[in-house]
């Protein structure tokens, strides 16, 4: 399994509109994704500080998703933010939720 934390900052004045947008046009589109999982977001209202975690079944998965529909994700919301997004990929290492045991997910 594979995680893509993605980590910005949305504009004060832009908060609402980026999370209405965000979970009204796009989290759908993103869960039917092939070998999407999981999908965690964090955001701070009076920072706009906002943390993603999409889980996904490999890593071609997420390649796939991040040559396609991310581009369109990151265009479209990309002038609601402070600067770019910051996105890592990395192997899980554990998840209780989904019975990982750390050294076991990238086996």
């Amino acid at each position: 399994m594979i995680s893509r934390l993605i980590t910005c900052t949305i504009k004060p004045d832009k908060v609402d509109e980026f999370r209405q947008r965000l979970n009204t046009e796009f989290v759908p589109r993103i869960q039917k994704q092939a070998g999407f999982i999981d999908n965690v977001e964090s955001l701070d209202h009076s920072t706009g500080q906002f943390s993603c975690m999409t889980l996904w079944e490999d890593r071609d998965s997420v390649e796939r998703y991040d040559n396609t529909l991310f581009q369109e994700v990151a265009s479209n919301l990309g002038p609601l933010m402070e600067g770019p997004p910051q996105v890592n990929t990395l192997p899980v290492e554990n998840s209780s939720s989904h019975n990982i045991l750390a050294g076991k997910a990238a086996a």
